[in-house]
Formats: C-alpha cells, structure tokens, sequence
C-alpha cells in the first residue's frame, strides 16, 4: 500500500512523515515544488508489511 504527504517548507507534515518512518514505512519517491517563496515536498511512502 502506498501513502503520499506533502511536507511543507515551514516543517508542517515533518512530524508525521517521522511517524511513519517509525512504524516501517518507506519512502520510494521525493518531488520538490519549488515556488517563489517556498519549498514544498511531495513524498510518497509504501508500507513494508
């Protein structure tokens, strides 16, 4: 199974990213979304089980 998040350049969606990782998520794909102001990342996790 699969689970994407957006991880914000303000650090918003940090925690529950780290959350995941813990519980044995992986993650199988970054993509930046660079703006004028911000960085923003789109991160897709696969469950290991």
């Amino acid at each position: 199974m699969q689970h994407s998040m957006i991880i914000q350049s303000n650090g918003s969606g940090k925690e529950e990213l780290e959350s995941h990782l813990r519980d044995g998520w992986t993650v199988v794909s970054i993509t930046a979304n660079n703006g004028q102001s911000y960085n923003d990342f789109l991160v897709v996790l696969e469950d290991g089980q």
